[in-house]
């Protein structure tokens, strides 16, 4: 849903996450054989991909080295929804299921998560843009 423009401003103004907490993350997702990548080169392609982070494959998760917490707690919410097969590739629709759950959760668990009221009016404005393309797309499928 991000453009690159916008996931550049995001990036730009959002208070990065606390690298201690990556670094345990990291540690313990190393431990399952999960790594996380982060590095400028890897920024340039984040930010062309109009992205803070994506999963990359069922064990490796790409994050901006200036991840939000809402941008790194969204890709581990994401990483579970694939270890889980709950992510159906080429499905349009539980796609956008998974987005709509993963804003939901980060919006509801906010505090835990130390997200920012700016992150949040993003959450939020991405939640509602999810919302309408469900509609559209269940309306396509009739």
């Amino acid at each position: 849903m991000l453009n690159s423009e916008k996931a550049a401003e995001i990036i730009s103004t959002q208070k990065p996450m606390d690298k201690s907490v990556i670094n345990r993350v990291k540690k313990t997702l190393a431990s399952k054989g999960v790594k996380i990548e982060q590095s400028a080169e890897l920024d340039k392609y984040l930010i062309l991909a109009g992205k803070e982070a994506v999963v990359y494959s069922d064990n490796t998760i790409v994050m901006h080295t200036e991840v939000s917490a809402s941008g790194f707690f969204e890709e581990l919410i994401h990483y579970g929804q694939l270890k889980s097969g709950r992510a159906v590739y080429g499905d349009n629709i539980n796609t956008v299921l998974l987005e709509i759950e993963a804003q939901e959760r980060l919006i509801k668990y906010k505090k835990a998560y130390k997200i920012t009221d700016e992150e949040i009016a993003i959450l939020k404005s991405n939640l509602n843009e999810y919302k309408i393309l469900l509609e559209k797309l269940q309306g396509e499928g009739e």
